[in-house]
């Protein structure tokens, strides 16, 4: 996604663009694709938007999808599997946070003195993570802030940055319920940010060369001059600019002195081909449960667990019966096991924990014409759709 925000960015500003795809799809975690198994479009992986992401929503109008959206109010539905107990978390508007004065607003036995611990996160180093915050109030670790971590972080809360979630927290939750509003695709993120970005490119005569992927940088100079891909050799001057949008793991390929995080997450995503109308509209977190996100779309349901390094080499059969049989409980169903369809996705996210930011921000020594996007690479916010696209924008700003 970084790279289609690149080109279309590019080509706003009138810049000249050559793009080159490693892959035969655009779009990395961001595309939707048809499984001959289900029948159907599923979108290769999840994503939590928020009303407050206007980077994504500029993007939208840049490229003609903003009519492809659904707005739903910023209402927050969870389902506790130990209790069978449901609630929900509606955040108003305005800054300050009204709601925790809700008895029936608030995370199930919370006291109103318990959110004063959140305060300590105002105040947070850069070396805390979200355990070494909040360990002492188990409540609100496992239902509050554990959920928002796992599902905005993709990693666990002993992991996770606190600087990060700070910074996502200042533009949504601590600005009221207009920033907090939950954004999906009406269809798919193919017909939302793919397709309308490949139209957009096309419009302004821009191709994509797909299959062709980087296999070596000339350098000299301190200056890009050449790039080595398996189909091509494209000559660099100096005045022209290169931005690699790559997965960490390549460019440590290609620049194996530079330091990057060796940890990585693991994104699971389970479809189940199932329609369900549910006052959970558009998705609901689980607590006490292996799920962790459950997102209702039009002909399915889609369940992410982040973080799940842990299930790598579990059988997919397995992973699929376990899942269903919690989120029948949800839904009270007793049908059996609908088919489904699992991905892995091993490397979705870097493990964003203090360290490896550390690392992020550390990177230095690159060519002078040579830039990089990508949702990891911007250094104070999670990897995320809007960091993606925003890595996009800030790769063509010209110190």
């Amino acid at each position: 996604m970084a790279g289609l925000s690149t080109a279309c960015h590019s080509v706003k500003k009138n810049f000249d663009v050559e793009i080159f795809e490693a892959t035969k799809n655009a779009g990395g975690r961001c595309r939707s694709f048809y499984d001959k198994k289900l029948g159907i479009e599923i979108d290769n992986g999840n994503h939590l938007i928020f009303s407050a992401n206007s980077n994504f929503l500029n993007y939208c109008k840049l490229i003609g999808s903003k009519n492809t959206l659904k707005i739903y109010e910023p209402k927050f539905h969870f389902f506790d599997l130990i209790n069978q107990h449901d609630w929900s978390i509606k955040i108003n508007d305005g800054p300050l946070p009204f709601w925790i004065f809700n008895k029936n607003n608030r995370v199930p036995d919370t006291s109103l003195i318990d959110y004063l611990s959140f305060l300590k996160i105002l105040v947070c180093k850069e070396t805390d993570t979200i355990s070494d915050l909040f360990y002492n109030n188990k409540i609100l670790l496992t239902s509050f802030w554990e959920p928002l971590t796992l599902g905005v972080l993709n990693s666990s809360c002993d992991q996770a940055s606190a600087y990060l979630i700070l910074n996502v927290l200042k533009k949504t939750f601590f600005k009221g319920g207009k920033f907090c509003k939950i954004i999906q695709p009406e269809q798919n993120w193919n017909k939302t940010l793919i397709n309308p970005s490949l139209e957009y490119l096309k419009k302004n005569k821009i191709n994509l060369n797909y299959n062709n992927s980087l296999k070596k940088i000339i350098i000299k100079n301190n200056f890009v001059s050449e790039l080595i891909f398996n189909k091509d050799t494209k000559k660099v001057k100096k005045e022209d600019m290169v931005i690699l949008s790559t997965p960490m793991s390549m460019l440590k390929k290609i620049f194996p002195n530079i330091i990057l995080p060796t940890e990585n997450n693991t994104i699971l995503n389970i479809h189940f081909k199932i329609k369900i109308k549910s006052k959970y509209n558009p998705l609901f977190g689980m607590l006490n449960s292996i799920s962790h996100w459950v997102f209702i779309k039009r002909d399915h349901i889609s369940v992410t667990v982040s973080a799940a390094n842990r299930m790598n080499d579990s059988d997919s059969n397995e992973i699929a019966k376990k899942i269903w049989l919690e989120v029948s409980q949800v839904f009270k169903l007793k049908k059996k096991l609908p088919e489904y369809q699992v991905i892995k996705e091993k490397k979705a996210t870097y493990n964003q924990s203090p360290k490896n930011i550390k690392l992020i921000q550390e990177i230095k020594n690159l060519p002078k014409n040579l830039r990089l996007a990508g949702d990891w690479t911007q250094k104070n916010f999670p990897c995320t759709i809007e960091s993606a696209i925003l890595s996009g924008k800030n790769s063509l700003i010209i110190n």
